[in-house]
Order: structure tokens, then sequence, then C-alpha cells
């Protein structure tokens, strides 16, 4: 934990911008339970298959359990208790965090997204890993998460949305 908070307070030196420290805590809600749930609907609005529908909210229920039975069952604290530099940046944004740091579910839902976009449009797969990584920097930008928090949520994202779509019978693009 020591190696990160001082890549942390290292990195917040050259990468803080104001206008980052303005827009940043908004678009890290890119990656939060009201963005999965719109994702999920605008599934079922576009696609119209119910099946799509359910099971898409199994995945986040899935997703969910795994992420805060971790979150609880490791208590790790948030970085912006040690870092007082970055706790600053939380007063721009909505919200108040409660749960423990380990690991980050806006990564965790921002890869599952990403992987499920990558498995439907393959094309642009390489854009959609791209917002998913941005929006988990997020976090750490702003104080919330560890690198560790992102790097264990956005592989939990991408690994169990990867062996869900292998058993769950969705159908990729091609």
């Amino acid at each position: 934990m020591q190696w990160e908070l001082t890549f942390m307070k290292w990195a917040n030196q050259w990468w803080s911008l104001p206008v980052l420290d303005h827009t940043i805590p908004w678009l890290t809600y890119l990656g939060s339970h009201f963005a999965v749930v719109l994702f999920i609907l605008l599934s079922l609005i576009i696609t119209k298959q119910r099946k799509i529908f359910r099971r898409l909210l199994l995945l986040y229920g899935i997703q969910s359990a795994i992420v805060y039975s971790l979150k609880f069952l490791i208590q790790r604290e948030r970085p912006f208790h040690f870092l007082q530099e970055m706790a600053s940046k939380l007063s721009r944004g909505p919200g108040e965090i409660l749960d423990p740091s380990f690991p980050s579910g806006h990564a965790t839902y921002a890869f599952m997204m990403a992987t499920l976009l990558a498995y439907w449009f393959p094309r642009y797969r390489v854009l959609f890993y791209i917002a998913a990584g941005f929006i988990a920097w997020t976090r750490i930008y702003l104080g919330l998460h560890y690198p560790t928090d992102i790097v264990v949520g956005a592989l939990l994202g991408y690994g169990i949305s990867r062996f869900f779509l292998l058993c769950s019978g969705i159908k990729g693009g091609k």
C-alpha cells in the first residue's frame, strides 16, 4: 500500500489540472450503478429481447455480489484518508463515499460494459477498452482508489463478463 500512496502523491504533482479537477468528478460516474442500469435498459430498448435484459441483470448482480463481498471482506480504507492533497477534489463531485476501497466497483462495471460492447461490436473494441481504462483512471485521479483496486476491478469486470458470455449464449457481433 505504501508504494501506491507514494505513486499517487508523485502522479498528483504532474497530472492535476483545474479543468480535470472540475470534470473528472462527473465523468467518473460513467462507471457507476446508475450508468450500468441505464446501459442495461438501453440494451433492452435496442434489442427488444427480454432474454438479454434478464441475463444482463444477472451479470450485473453477479458482478456486484463479488465486488461488494470482496470490499467488505478486505475492508481496505480509501487513499483519500491518507492523501490530504487529493481529498479536495472530492468536494467537486456528487455523492459520498462510504464503502471500502478494494476492488473498484467503477472499474469493474466499466470493464463489464466495455467487454459486452466489444463482444457485440468487435470493430470498436479498442475504443471501448480505452474508455473503460479512462473511467478506471478517474478513480485514482480523485484519490478514491489505489492502482491495485483498479487493476483487480478491471480484471473482475473483464473476466467475469467473458466467462458469462461464454456460458450464457448471448450472441456477439461479427
